[in-house]
């Protein structure tokens, strides 16, 4: 579905100290921003409202997936108690999540273009994607129509949480104008098929500077005795053939939590530990370690757990990518021409 293909899922970061501009800058013939029709411009790209109806269309509708597993009333989610303050959900999914989507959105594609084409493949694929999507959603005006929710899913009035009603089953639903084009839709499909590619080329550099050895996670024993005579004990039989885990159950030598533990280099034990974990091999036991007024014992069970590397390697390429995300958006911003149509963007309605 194009809903899921969207950039950024929302965001308590707000993206607004990228872009100093406000107001409706003047239109100018060489960069062809329209102040009565364009909400931004990125070196020569870009984004009118109408397109900015279906961007949120998108972000709106991939939010909804994101958290329809989790909560029966996604929308809910998205509603907390606004009685107290003069902020409506409309405000807050456009200025904590809409227009980070649409700086990046622009951005990346515009950076694509900098550097690349897409295919003609990759053209009629947009073009077939972008065709159904204005057929299902604008030619047919079913949008308009839409006031029942999908099976065990539920709204909310975009207004104040505290006015929502169980008996009401009404989805929020963004309203896409009839007068939106079928080439309005391509060009925004087309925008987000070229900053997927842009943000995958990311993934890819971030995930090359990660090396195994990072992202390496250790199945590992450990035992922890602040008695020394106990510990040594603990050793002695260890050599006369117990098993580890067993023995440390039996004795409750072990003042940690847990004896088995999944150890990767973030981890807080102290250093001195770390070290030796690191450098056991598989099914080896080290002797009694002093460190820090306690006394340890490690056994190594697999020193590169290939399942647990490979997702912590996934979380380690999330925090880094994320980072990426920023960093290169914030710094193409920077240095592009940008014109955002700040009165045009606080007259534009999220949800009609």
């Amino acid at each position: 579905m194009p809903g899921r293909a969207v950039l950024v899922i929302l965001s308590i970061a707000m993206l607004v100290s990228l872009c100093g501009c406000s107001g409706i800058s003047k239109k100018t013939s060489d960069l062809g921003y329209d102040p009565e029709t364009d909400v931004i411009c990125m070196d020569k790209k870009t984004v009118n409202f109408n397109e900015l109806s279906v961007i949120s269309y998108l972000l709106w509708e991939a939010l909804n997936a994101q958290y329809s597993e989790v909560y029966s009333n996604p929308a809910k989610v998205f509603a907390p108690a606004f009685s107290d303050s003069e902020m409506t959900l409309d405000v807050y999914i456009k200025e904590y999540g809409l227009y980070k989507e649409l700086m990046m959105l622009t951005a990346f594609s515009a950076k694509f273009d900098s550097e690349n084409v897409l295919s003609k493949a990759e053209e009629n694929e947009v073009a077939l994607e972008a065709t159904a999507f204005y057929n299902e959603k604008i030619k047919t005006s079913s949008i308009s129509a839409q006031t029942t929710a999908p099976s065990g899913s539920t709204g909310t009035d975009p207004t104040a949480a505290s006015s929502y009603s169980e008996d009401v089953q009404k989805r929020l639903v963004v309203r896409i104008p009839e007068t939106v084009t079928l080439d309005e839709c391509k060009h925004v499909f087309t925008m987000y098929k070229k900053a997927r590619k842009q943000q995958a080329a990311l993934r890819k550099a971030a995930n090359l500077v990660i090396s195994d050895e990072e992202v390496r996670v250790v199945d590992c024993g450990i035992v922890k005795s602040s008695s020394e005579n106990a510990i040594k004990k603990f050793e002695t039989d260890l050599k006369n053939g117990n098993d580890f885990f067993m023995l440390a159950d039996s004795t409750g030598i072990n003042e940690l939590e847990n004896t088995q533990y999944a150890v990767m280099r973030s981890d807080e034990f102290p250093q001195t530990i770390m070290d030796v974990i690191m450098e056991l091999d598989d099914k080896k036991t080290s002797p009694v370690i002093e460190c820090d007024g306690a006394y340890y014992i490690i056994t190594v069970i697999d020193k590169f757990d290939e399942a647990l590397s490979a997702k912590n390697r996934e979380r380690m390429l999330e925090i880094m990518i994320n980072d990426y995300y920023e960093k290169e958006c914030a710094t193409y911003i920077d240095r592009a021409k940008v014109y955002f149509n700040r009165e045009g963007w606080e007259a534009f309605e999220l949800f009609r």
